[in-house]
């Protein structure tokens, strides 16, 4: 019995030391592999995935069955401290080597992408996987060499951008999202800067890092919409970044979706045709209008005549018809029509054709083709008749209710003429009895100002009641083309569009004088704002000037009396000392006469005058792409008024800076992504506002004034902004610096920037946030005598 016990006793100790050993060598059991993997299967996110604990211990392949890993591993992507690689689907034990003779410890890996981080930059590394089964580990598959990227490297451009799919994402009308994918080239990058842009508000920007996929989602997009794309390939901390590829796209419309007019605007009209039907006697023509029929028909369609000699006429049939005729119209030269269809989904893209009348084409209509003109004509003119008569009679009674109040200021002027004009850009045709202004109510005068468009003349306009005040009439240059004109008009709707309001300058109407288009807007007498910070800046320095000549002097004849009588030095000094106090009293107040007019309160209050228009405008989807201190103008009440805003878009179409004559390109305004990508919106908006402010606070200087401008760029994407100025405090600066943050998202809105100056100037102290004086004293340094305004 003994005997027996003893035998088991040994061959307990065998099996517990063969366990030990077996765990000494294996280090980790096969069942923690696996319970590792399965953990991992269940994760969705990369901080899941670091709950997962791994097995520890040195890891041997047991038990081992003979059967290949099956991973045909490949590189997913790179980077510096970073390799990810790709596998078949599966779960596995890999370890890495960094030389030809040892392997490091083993991590357990499921799915299809393995990360390894924290590498050496500009290091070779290669694996061996082990497929993980119920019934062992498989046998070892060793990969090729992969390297991290250097320190310094260079990310290379990407080569191809696709649009995977669209797709509707909810319920609500034209709210779509887009799956973009691309292909990365063979350095095999992990991170990427994606810039997205659609129109001039919707400006999105964002990264990738150690991307699983190369693809990505946009969302909220709007149907019918041009959206374009850059993708740069970087770097791990994007220090480094490749050159943009640019890829563009547009969503399906409206109508290519729901096939509903009572939600989407009918589609644009196709295939316009003119014919010329008749000559008349006096030179006159009938001009039939022809088009496609739609598949899907609209309540109605619009059209509108558009010639150099003529006011512009409107024409409304129904949404059955396929044509229209303008009746008895006086063509000399050239003509544009324009035509939109309407439903309840609303207004159509604008088709357009123009021409001229040519001899040849024209043709006598049939006697039923005249019956059947004809009487269409008076239905439309009988049902017009009655809506205009309605409208004019309303018209009447509000005109008289405002003018009872009429005092004749500027504000008062624009009563009568003020509207509800906020209208889709997509629709240029102009109404005809809205902001039109009689010629003889105009009495032009001097010039103001001129450009490649024209120029812009002083004017009086004179109301019914004789009240004649000051505006701004700009006038187009001499022989316009249809084009010209067509501007003309589309600046006229953007500036109805953009409303009223105290800080920008206002439309007040138009008209034609001899031919040509005026567009009257309001006068501010003092200029623009850098004019006017120039001039102040000019006379402050001059000031300082004649008072340090004075006061030079006065202390040479204070010297020369102290040589002259030295025996009464005592009494002497205490008259000396009088009078030098009295002349540098008499030198304060003459400067106090330079500077009583303006005050660093003041000079808060353009800035935030200037960000609330800005706000006005942003709220009403108008971005103004050329804010600067020149483009805003001053009332001798000290109200600043933000001008150019209307004519801008239309420069600036297509999201391109444009030049125009001999105009030169705002860089030293301009925000970061726009000298980049000429992307213009409301954050590049807030970028100028910030240079305008810097501008405000060193009263007219040039910003980068020691920045060569093609160097402005280089510098910008350095990191490099503009100092603070001397006489600027840090609250203020902190303002204007945030302005000019890289990533346009994180700069501030209008309204935070309105609301952060709000609260400097209710905190405001003489000289706290803004000294005048040391604008003075920096220019006293830096010259001996007045400078030039050029020089600014």
């Amino acid at each position: 019995m003994c005997t027996f016990l003893s035998k088991v006793d040994g061959m307990l100790l065998t099996f517990f030391l063969f366990c030990c050993v077996t765990t000494a060598t294996h280090g980790f059991h096969l069942q923690e592999a696996l319970d590792t993997a399965k953990c991992l299967a269940l994760c969705k996110n990369e901080s899941c995935r670091d709950h997962c604990s791994q097995p520890a211990g040195r890891f041997e392949p047991y038990p081992r069955i003979k059967e290949q890993a099956g991973a045909n591993v490949t590189l997913h992507c790179r980077g510096m401290n970073l390799l990810i690689i790709k596998h078949n689907p599966g779960s596995y034990v890999i370890q890495r080597s960094v030389s030809t003779s040892s392997w490091g410890p083993a991590t357990v890996s499921n799915g299809e992408l393995s990360t390894f981080p924290n590498l050496t930059s500009d290091t070779l590394y290669r694996y061996r996987l082990y497929r993980i089964t119920q019934r062992g580990f498989s046998l070892a598959e060793t990969t090729d060499w992969f390297s991290t990227y250097a320190v310094d490297y260079q990310p290379t451009q990407i080569e191809h951008i696709s649009l995977a799919k669209i797709e509707q994402e909810s319920k609500n009308v034209c709210q779509l999202r887009a799956e973009i994918v691309f292909e990365p080239v063979e350095d095999r990058s992990c991170n990427y800067n994606i810039l997205s842009w659609a129109g001039e508000h919707d400006l999105i920007n964002f990264d990738l890092k150690k991307t699983s996929e190369f693809r990505f989602s946009l969302r909220d997009l709007k149907c019918n919409q041009n959206s374009t794309l850059s993708i740069q390939s970087g770097n791990d901390d994007f220090s480094k970044l490749s050159n943009a590829t640019l890829f563009t796209f547009v969503t399906p419309s409206c109508l290519q979706i729901y096939q509903n007019l009572t939600v989407c605007a009918p589609e644009r009209v196709k295939d316009l045709r003119t014919e010329y039907i008749q000559k008349r006697n006096d030179g006159s023509y009938d001009i039939a209008v022809n088009w496609s029929e739609p598949v899907l028909q609209p309540d109605n369609y619009t059209l509108q005549f558009v010639s150099l000699q003529l006011e512009p006429r409107l024409l409304v049939v129904p949404g059955d018809a396929i044509r229209a005729v303008f009746i008895n119209v006086h063509v000399r030269l050239q003509y544009e029509i324009n035509i939109v269809a309407e439903s309840i989904g609303g207004v159509s893209l604008q088709s357009t054709i123009s021409g001229s009348v040519d001899e040849t084409s024209v043709v006598e209509p049939s006697y039923r083709e005249i019956i059947v003109t004809l009487s269409t004509l008076a239905i439309v003119a009988m049902v017009f008749g009655i809506i205009c008569m309605q409208r004019r009679n309303k018209k009447n009674k509000q005109t008289n209710v405002e003018y009872m109040h009429f005092e004749g200021s500027m504000d008062s002027l624009k009563k009568p003429l003020k509207r509800d004009y906020a209208v889709d850009n997509s629709a240029t045709l102009l109404p005809q009895d809205k902001f039109q202004l009689v010629p003889q109510q105009l009495k032009l005068k001097g010039i103001l100002g001129s450009g490649a468009y024209g120029i812009v003349r002083l004017a009086s306009l004179e109301d019914e009641f004789g009240a004649v005040t000051d505006v701004a009439v700009k006038m187009m240059k001499d022989n316009p083309s249809v084009e010209d004109i067509k501007n003309f008009h589309q600046e006229i709707s953007i500036m109805k569009s953009a409303g009223q309001h105290p800080n920008i300058v206002s439309l007040i109407g138009y008209c034609t004088l001899h031919d040509k288009p005026l567009l009257v807007v309001e006068y501010c007498s003092n200029g623009d704002l850098q004019t006017y910070l120039r001039t102040i800046w000019q006379n402050l320095v001059n000031a300082v000037f004649e008072c340090r000549t004075h006061l030079k002097l006065n202390m040479v004849s204070v010297a020369t009396q102290i040589d002259r009588t030295k025996q009464e030095k005592s009494v002497l000094n205490h008259k000396n000392t009088c009078m030098i106090a009295n002349r540098l009293y008499d030198i304060q107040q003459d400067v106090i006469k330079y500077t009583e007019n303006i005050t660093s309160a003041d000079l808060l209050n353009f800035a935030r005058q200037v960000a609330t228009g800005m706000e006005f405008l942003s709220s009403n989807r108008v971005v103004h792409r050329d804010l600067a201190a020149r483009n805003v103008l001053v009332r001798p009440d000290r109200v600043v008024k933000i001008s150019d805003f209307g004519l801008s878009r239309d420069i600036y179409r297509e999201n391109v800076y444009r030049k125009k004559g001999n105009s030169k390109l705002p860089l030293k305004w301009m925000a970061i992504e726009a000298l980049t990508h000429q992307i213009y919106t409301t954050y590049s908006d807030v970028w100028a506002f910030g240079i305008l402010l810097w501008e405000i606070v060193t009263l007219g200087a040039t910003p980068y004034p020691s920045t060569p401008t093609n160097k402005i760029l280089q510098f910008l994407k350095s990191g490099y902004r503009m100092e603070k100025p001397p006489n600027c405090s840090r609250e203020l600066y902190s303002i204007m610096y945030s302005c000019w943050n890289v990533r346009p998202q994180s700069r501030p809105t209008f309204t935070e920037l309105k609301q952060n100056l709000d609260k400097l100037l209710s905190n405001y102290s003489e000289n706290k946030y803004l000294n005048l004086c040391d604008v003075l004293y920096e220019s006293d340094n830096e010259n001996n005598e007045p400078s030039s305004i050029n020089a600014r």
